[in-house]
């Protein structure tokens, strides 16, 4: 099991920005997304953290925030914002999700789901 690390704090993160992190080495690139709204994680700060790549080729996934998907260019795959599952291409699984855990003000990576649905 991946290492506890801390992500940052939600006094740096605005609703409906994004942030790269590495989790859980410094070459695994993950983003941190504070979504507009509070529904989306049990302490209802509206997080959600995904691996970076694609589940097709592993190519960089771009956070589109207003429009609720996350965007792999290469190949126009696309992924709910939300949830990480495929809405659209050629991408064969979910983005990997990093799981969150919130303490205090501090947002904390502490595992990844690898889902095939």
């Amino acid at each position: 099991k991946p290492a506890i690390k801390r992500i940052a704090s939600l006094r740096e993160l605005n609703v409906g920005q994004t942030i790269m992190f590495h989790y859980p080495e410094e070459s695994d690139h993950c983003i941190l997304i504070r979504l507009p709204g509070r529904e989306s994680d049990a302490n209802g700060a509206g997080l959600v953290a995904y691996s970076q790549k694609c589940t097709h080729l592993s190519c960089a996934v771009i956070p589109d925030v207003e429009n609720g998907v996350i965007h792999c260019p290469c190949h126009e795959g696309f992924f709910d914002l939300k949830t990480g599952v495929v809405l659209a291409g050629p991408p064969p699984r979910p983005l990997p999700r990093i799981l969150l855990e919130l303490r205090g003000d501090d947002v904390y990576a502490t595992g990844i789901e690898r889902r095939t649905v």
